[in-house]
């Protein structure tokens, strides 16, 4: 027998109550150690290095764009996210180096002037068959033929211009309300409808808006040289303020980079 046991008339031991409390709390403290199994010990992730083009002044793409990397780097580890910080219609952009190193280009720019050696750095990005993730002016970025190549080619998008200033609400596809890019995004809404003309035959419509003058694309994707790309023309600033909207460019990031999102999310 034990220190501290009791023993009754039968001769049974009886353990005491701190002894069994003491199990109690260890059983506890196990079921819960347990449940964040998967958390304490989770390998980290492949490394996800995002590198940003910005250059859209009527648009705010800086700080829309910061906004995004500063969600990204909240909501999960293993993600790192550099960018090239240009001018509207600039004919320069700095940091393009860190694009050679990039799993994911995300591109919101607006017709940018650039010297040849920097557009053969993003030609290279997307010409290999890495993902690209365009948001709003991504439809018009550069010129000429670089211009019309991205659009149609690469996001397999066909940008026709814009309407005013109308407000419309974003409407999911029907038969598409369950594609991942979809999950958790719900209804909201956003203004100055671009315009799109005949799509690339294997785009992907996800999202459509109307003004009344009849629906246009919002939200599509494409495969371009076995390399996913997302497109949305959504991206007024008011819309990066929106959680809907965030969330759907989160699901593009890791649906473009065919990643499981599941294993870049921080421990809760």
């Amino acid at each position: 027998m034990w220190p501290g046991a009791i023993s009754n008339p039968r001769g049974k031991v009886r353990q005491p109550r701190q002894f069994a409390r003491g199990r109690a709390l260890a059983l506890f403290l196990f079921l819960v150690f347990a449940s964040c199994s998967d958390w304490a010990f989770a390998e980290d992730p492949n490394p996800l290095r995002i590198h940003c083009l910005s250059g859209s002044k009527e648009y705010q793409s800086e700080p829309s764009l910061k906004i995004l990397i500063a969600e990204l780097e909240r909501r999960y580890r293993g993600i790192t996210c550099t960018a090239s910080w240009g001018k509207d219609k600039g004919n320069s952009l700095d940091n393009l180096e860190a694009l050679r190193k990039a799993d994911l280009m995300i591109v919101f720019c607006r017709r940018q002037n650039l010297p040849e050696e920097q557009m053969a750095i993003i030609r290279s990005h997307h010409e290999s068959g890495k993902p690209v993730l365009g948001i709003r002016t991504a439809s018009h970025p550069f010129q000429g033929k670089d211009n019309e190549h991205f659009d149609r080619v690469v996001l397999g998008n066909n940008y026709d211009g814009h309407y005013g200033n109308d407000s419309f609400e974003v409407k999911a596809v029907e038969g598409q309300k369950d594609h991942p890019v979809l999950r958790k995004v719900g209804p909201f809404k956003s203004r100055r409808l671009y315009k799109a003309r005949k799509l690339a035959p294997a785009t992907i419509v996800l999202q459509t808006g109307d003004i009344g003058k009849g629906a246009h694309p919002l939200t599509i994707l494409h495969v371009y040289k076995k390399g996913r790309t997302f497109y949305t023309s959504l991206g007024v600033p008011e819309d990066f303020k929106d959680p809907n909207f965030l969330q759907l460019l989160r699901n593009a990031v890791f649906w473009t980079t065919a990643r499981e999102e599941k294993a870049y999310r921080k421990a809760p």
